[in-house]
């Protein structure tokens, strides 16, 4: 999928959100929806993993690599979470 057919998708649902942010159905149904497309587009992410043996067999290499990077991932986004707090809400403690 080419880079302007994203941006171009995502321009239209921005205008739409626009146009419909005072009917709190079309919220509930776009928050529902949403849920369920990640869902869906991770069980395809699980389907093509799993038919990619170069993946399979390297599990416990990439299996210690992965977890390393998530830990790093999550201890990183509060750092910057917590930063971002004192930053811009000085009169405010962090919960």
């Amino acid at each position: 999928m080419s880079v302007v057919v994203v941006i171009g998708l995502f321009l239209v649902g921005l205008i739409a959100g626009r146009f419909f942010k005072s009917y709190s159905v079309v919220r509930k149904r776009a928050s529902l929806f949403m849920m369920w497309a990640v869902y869906l587009l991770l069980f395809f992410l699980g389907i093509s993993v799993g038919n990619n043996p170069d993946v399979i067999e390297n599990i416990p290499q990439l299996g210690l690599q992965a977890f390393l990077l998530s830990v790093g991932a999550v201890i990183g986004s509060v750092v910057v979470v917590a930063l971002l707090m004192l930053l811009f809400h000085k009169n405010n403690r962090l919960s």
